[in-house]
Order: C-alpha cells, then sequence, then structure tokens
C-alpha cells in the first residue's frame, strides 16, 4: 500500500511536468477573448500564485492554516517578470469535509516604478472520497471552486475577475512520527474577464496544477508548487509557500 502511494506521488508529478510542458504548445492559436482569459486568471488567486498540497483531514488543530505562498512566472523574453506574493487564511466547515480560504495577494513586475496589481479571492474545498489519515499512508479526490478578482493601480484603472474549477486528486505518505509529504495535482478550467482600452473580453481556459507539500506535525510547513494556464506559447509559474498553525 505505501509502495504504491510513493509511486502515485512520483506519477503525479511526472503526469503533471510531461502535460504542463508539452500540451500548450499543440494548442492552436488563440482569440483576443482565450487571451484576456489567460490575463485575468493569471492576475487572480488562483493563477498568481503557485498551487498549495493541502490534506483532507478532519482535525482542524493539526493542519496548516497560514500560508504565505509565492509565485513567479514571464509570458517570454520580452516580457517583465511577474513576482507574485499573497497571505492565504483557511478555515475548515462544518459541513461536507470542506475548507474554505480566503488570499490577498500583490501582483507585481521586476520594475521599482511599475505599478502593480492588488488581487484577491476565495476558494472552496470539498473532499468527495478518502482513505487513509494524515498519520498514514492516504489518498483524496475532491472539487475546488475559485472566484477572484484584480484592480490595476495604475492610471488606467483596470479591472479584472475570474471563476474557476478543478478536481484535486491527492496522495499523502508519513515521512516520520511528526511529519509527512503530500502531493496533488488540479486540471481544471476557468473564464475570465477583463476590461481593456478596446472593450470588456472574456473567454475560457484551461488549467493544470501540482503541489508538493512536506508538513510537520506541529503545523510548520513547506510548499513547491507549479501551474500552467492553457495557451500557446504560455508560460509554467512555479513557486513556493511557507504555513504554519495559527492556532
Amino acid at each position: 500500500m505505501g509502495q504504491q502511494l510513493f509511486l502515485g506521488i512520483a506519477k503525479t508529478w511526472v503526469a503533471a511536468l510531461l502535460a504542463s510542458g508539452v500540451v500548450p504548445i499543440a494548442l492552436a492559436a488563440q482569440s483576443a477573448g482565450d487571451r484576456a482569459a489567460w490575463n485575468a486568471i493569471m492576475l487572480s488567486p488562483a493563477g498568481a500564485l503557485a498551487p498549495l498540497a493541502r490534506d483532507p483531514i478532519d482535525d482542524e488543530a493539526r493542519q496548516t492554516n497560514v500560508w504565505l505562498p509565492y509565485g513567479r512566472w514571464r509570458y517570454d523574453v520580452d516580457d517583465a517578470i511577474h513576482n507574485n506574493i499573497g497571505v492565504t487564511v483557511f478555515h475548515q466547515l462544518p459541513f461536507a469535509s470542506s475548507e474554505l480560504s480566503i488570499t490577498a495577494a500583490y501582483v507585481s513586475l521586476s520594475c521599482s516604478l511599475c505599478p502593480a496589481w492588488i488581487s484577491g479571492g476565495a476558494s472552496l474545498n470539498s473532499t468527495l472520497w478518502q482513505q487513509g489519515d494524515v498519520g498514514d499512508f492516504s489518498g483524496s479526490v475532491g472539487l475546488r471552486a475559485d472566484v477572484g478578482g484584480a484592480h490595476y493601480r495604475g492610471s488606467s484603472q483596470t479591472n479584472a475577475g475570474s471563476i474557476a474549477g478543478a478536481v484535486v486528486g491527492g496522495v499523502g505518505v508519513p515521512l516520520t512520527k511528526n511529519s509527512h509529504l503530500s502531493a496533488t495535482i488540479f486540471p481544471g478550467v476557468g473564464v475570465g474577464k477583463i476590461a481593456l482600452v478596446d472593450g470588456v473580453h472574456t473567454g475560457t481556459r484551461r488549467s493544470l496544477g501540482a503541489a508538493l507539500a512536506w508538513t510537520h506535525g506541529s503545523g510548520l510547513a513547506v510548499d513547491l508548487g507549479m501551474q500552467r494556464i492553457m495557451i500557446a506559447g504560455g508560460p509554467t509559474e512555479v513557486g513556493a509557500g511557507v504555513g504554519w498553525n495559527r492556532w
């Protein structure tokens, strides 16, 4: 059982790496709506920050519930580097094995004089199936819904918004008595809307993310994540996160 779950972690990451590097290259040229959707999703917390691996456990006291996530991406060599930092707070809900998170983020360019985007959003994550516990080998399948928006602080005062959904598949394996490793993959789809000089544009984009987290029994955790919002020639975002238990 343990060996199968460990292989499951490896397969999860290999599949995500292959898909994020190969699938977008094969896509046809996108429309203005597709590009608008990509921009709107990437400016919202769901796209601006690297994904976090979570364990669907019932004991909130053992779950890391405050995170400082970071994401970094660059569309091509002519684009500025986008460094994004946020704060995410999770709260377990008393029904349907669900968890709510609220995120505030700062989306910036690698330019000291460039205006930044202020972003915020909420996510609802519900576990549909779970086997095992945080102290044992475990697996889970769930659904995640995201809503978010962003506001440009420059002279144009541009706004963007998005809604998205994803299937969340995860596996976990204990490392020591007081720590464990969890891996999660997030295939999904999102709708983005952004107001530009030439009008308001709306479109839909698929996404694929993966995250790997080490969590100590005290609630301290470290996360590594990557994500790709599917668009031809688009970048793979990489990032990390540090979390702890506020209780």
